[in-house]
């Protein structure tokens, strides 16, 4: 009770009682009345974090309701947080998980942000409802539209999309063509740019019902997705030119020097004002944020014992696994480096990068498995653990954590790929047959990476279990997997050599 009314009292800003001037980073926050021609919030990360400790807190005592009016009241300060969007999406999950009943929603406010954000909380309180994960998309598409950088929700929009397109896939319900078609429409627009994710959502439609103008409207995705691609790779491409050029080259070498020094001085600054107040988590976020900033990892060091000493002194788990996200960054540098060596011919970096990954390994399994202890019901951290545990070949573990992971629409089918794999490993064939084709029904999608290789690996147990058995129905079925694979991609693995040995199988078992 004392939490609430702290609360309460924190939020009366945001719900029109006593307001008060001022709109900076620790004012009030009071937000703006600018409707739907604007954003229709102040940014404060005070208070937004405000309102996401005690969102932690409730959602550690089980008190999921309460943590989701949390979650919305600190985004409505911060709307453009990634990590705090993902943060409210796993409270949602476990709040469901638990039992929690959908409920009716009362609106948030009126601005653009607020529309966003009362769909985001009806989503919350009804996880598997893709209408509500849609009705955000929209929402957030629109304050992107109209209330352009102010809001920066494009990152959002397409997360959130891309969600909705795989909980659109769930097995155990039929398919919204509906969503899918609103998915398109919401993210063929230049401003978001979501052309890969509007083209696997027409597709998905396609498969559902067929119509010429949805055949068109790929083919035109299709165009904008590769020059979107193609314009992206060509600006890499630039970027690497230039430093061809000596001048550019000593131009931009200075303006590293100065950004170095700019770095410098915010890393200063960061930690001064942290060090006057070590109890502010923002501020240590800050700081951290800042130490991370240049890419060759010089201040990794310390981020990590700051991270651990906030995990020591606060108990959250969050700053414990972000320092093992910085160590897992400096380890994936140290290889990338030993990599290139050993490219260049070094025995010596060879044999020091085989050395590196198993080491990797051991460090991922012992992280993942800490993190799926500590978030049990996270099923992309029991996807992640599993794929460790086939890498290392802990085939029994991996299955479990695998299987749970078979829930969760994002890692669904890469989840059927791996379990498919565990089960050749077992030597269970049949049952790596069954689960392959599931994850095949599940992903009709067939041209994307994960498609074609649960294809490729269920044609490749088809082809050895139709030899072994002399079985011409599965000779004949792999062919026809073989056949599909080359008309995807002819350049796919070594599918020509596998579509002739095929071939001679289907003629050998007749």
């Amino acid at each position: 009770m004392a939490m609430d009314s702290t609360l309460a009292r924190c939020g009366l800003a945001f719900f029109g009682k006593g307001k008060k001037k001022g709109g900076d980073d620790g004012g009030s926050g009071e937000p703006a009345k600018n409707g739907d021609d604007g954003q229709g919030f102040t940014r404060s990360l005070r208070n937004a974090n405000k309102f996401f400790d005690y969102g932690d807190t409730a959602a550690d005592a089980t008190n999921y309701d309460y943590a989701v009016e949390c979650y919305i009241g600190g985004l409505r300060h911060n709307p453009d947080s990634m990590e705090r969007h993902e943060q409210l999406h796993e409270i949602a999950k476990r709040r469901s998980v638990n039992g929690g009943k959908p409920m009716k929603t009362k609106k948030v406010g009126p601005s653009l942000v607020d529309k966003m954000l009362t769909a985001e909380k009806a989503w919350a309180f009804d996880w598997n409802n893709v209408d509500h994960i849609v009705d955000c998309v929209e929402a957030a598409v629109d304050a992107e539209a109209r209330a352009g950088e102010e809001a920066n929700l494009r990152e959002f929009a397409q997360w959130a999309a891309d969600l909705a397109v795989q909980y659109n896939a769930n097995p155990n319900a039929k398919p919204n063509r509906k969503a899918y078609v609103r998915i398109v429409d919401a993210m063929d627009q230049e401003h978001i740019g979501g052309y890969h994710i509007a083209l696997e959502a027409a597709r998905r439609a396609l498969n559902i019902k067929d119509e010429d103008a949805l055949r068109d409207r790929i083919k035109d995705l299709t165009a904008k997705n590769y020059t979107q691609q193609a314009d992206a790779a060509s600006a890499e491409e630039g970027a690497r030119g230039m430093l061809k050029d000596a001048e550019a080259q000593a131009q931009i070498q200075a303006e590293l020097d100065t950004t170095g020094s700019q770095t410098d001085k915010l890393i200063a600054t960061a930690r001064e004002n942290y060090e006057e107040n070590p109890e502010d988590m923002d501020l240590l976020q800050k700081l951290v944020d800042a130490l991370l900033r240049p890419e060759e990892g010089e201040k990794d060091k310390e981020a990590v014992a700051l991270l651990l000493k906030a995990h020591s002194d606060t108990g959250q788990y969050r700053f414990k696994m972000k320092a093992g996200d910085v160590r897992l960054k400096s380890i994936n540098r140290a290889l990338r480096a030993l990599n290139d060596k050993a490219k260049a011919g070094d025995e010596a970096a060879r044999a020091k990068l085989q050395d590196g990954l198993k080491k990797r390994l051991a460090f991922e399994l012992q992280e993942f498995s800490e993190r799926s202890q500590n978030y049990p019901t996270d099923l992309k951290l029991k996807f992640e653990l599993g794929k460790r545990q086939l890498q290392a070949g802990q085939f029994d573990d991996a299955i479990g954590n695998l299987q749970e992971a078979t829930r969760e629409p994002k890692s669904r089918s890469a989840a059927h790929l791996f379990l498919g794999q565990c089960f050749v490993h077992k030597d269970w064939m049949d049952e790596a047959i069954s689960t392959l084709q599931r994850g095949i029904d599940q992903h009709p999608v067939n041209d994307d990476k994960t498609g074609k290789d649960l294809r490729y690996d269920l044609m490749v147990i088809k082809m050895k279990q139709a030899e072994k058995e002399q079985d011409a129905g599965l000779a004949k079925e792999a062919q026809e997997l073989a056949s599909e694979l080359l008309q995807t991609d002819i350049n796919y693995k070594d599918i020509r050599q596998k579509m002739d040995e095929v071939r001679k199988l289907s003629d050998a078992v007749k």
